[in-house]
């Protein structure tokens, strides 16, 4: 006999949906969510965040405005990161508030803590305060999402050099901002950073980016990026990263050139959050 029907690791929008699909069956649900709130990356730290942070950024800097009344021209002259964090936890707070009345509604039971197998059909939990339980289920499922690829060379202290987790909660805003990686979540803030004034130096390693989207689109799209501002070192790897005396970050290309800037977003990649759930105990192989 087990705890629970099934066991859910993480609360983000795939375990979301099972969980409150399989509670409408009349199962027995538990999802264990080691953050500090339900909602997992897209709610927290992803998705939502970011959308919400590039649109109150259009909205205050009058980005969309800007064709008619000059480049100038602003809604709120004097912008901080304050200004920023405020709206968007007015939204994060309202998207966990739906998630929690969601569970509750369907009877889904959650738990605080971070999951660890300890076998096939069961899970340990480890609350932030190091008090531990185990439980039980017929079938547990893992949708504990992924995390930013953080490699050794990237001095991270999160305060002028960031993961795309971290950037969302900025102590300030920067005159100056280096993005690695042109992927989709790099392209995203270095055009959000932009449409503030903010002078970007976007690093790719490869010579083109967003490959997926026609080649006439990205070309016209480089375009626009230069035309905010945004400067574009495409086709060298970064070799090294260093702090330099006056408090700039310096990256250094393969092909000699170097990107200075007060901050440093390291956009390049996440990984999957399964290295500390034990797999091994549940009989999952992992290569």
């Amino acid at each position: 006999m087990y705890d629970y029907d099934m066991v859910v690791i993480g609360s983000g929008p795939s375990g979301r949906r099972a969980a409150v699909q399989f509670a409408k069956l009349g199962k027995s649900v538990l999802v264990v969510e080691k953050g500090r709130r339900v909602g997992g990356v897209s709610v927290h730290t992803g998705t939502i965040p970011s959308k919400t942070l590039r649109e109150t950024v259009l909205n205050l800097s009058g980005w969309r405005e800007r064709g008619f009344y000059g480049r100038s021209y602003r809604v709120k002259q004097d912008i901080a990161a304050n200004d920023l964090i405020v709206r968007l936890q007015k939204t994060l707070d309202h998207e966990v508030e739906v998630l929690e009345h969601q569970f509750s509604r369907n009877l889904v039971r959650t738990a605080s803590g971070e999951a660890r197998f300890t076998g096939p059909h069961h899970v340990e939990i480890t609350s932030a305060a190091g008090e531990t339980r185990t439980v039980s289920a017929a079938y547990i499922l893992i949708a504990c999402g992924t995390r930013p690829f953080r490699p050794d060379y990237v001095p991270f202290d999160g305060k002028t050099v960031f993961d795309s987790d971290e950037i969302i909660d900025l102590p300030k805003l920067p005159r100056s901002l280096a993005v690695i990686g042109a992927g989709v979540i790099g392209v995203e803030y270095a055009t959000i950073f932009s449409a503030l004034d903010v002078a970007v130096t976007l690093i790719e390693p490869r010579a083109t980016f967003l490959d997926f989207i026609d080649k006439e689109l990205i070309d016209e799209f480089m375009h626009e990026l230069r035309d905010r501002n945004v400067a574009l070192r495409l086709g060298s790897a970064v070799t090294a990263i260093e702090r330099a005396a006056n408090g700039q970050i310096q990256i250094k290309l393969a092909d000699g050139r170097v990107a200075a800037s007060e901050m440093l977003l390291f956009a390049a990649g996440r990984v999957g959050a399964t290295d500390r759930l034990n797999l091994e105990a549940a009989g999952i192989e992992v290569d």
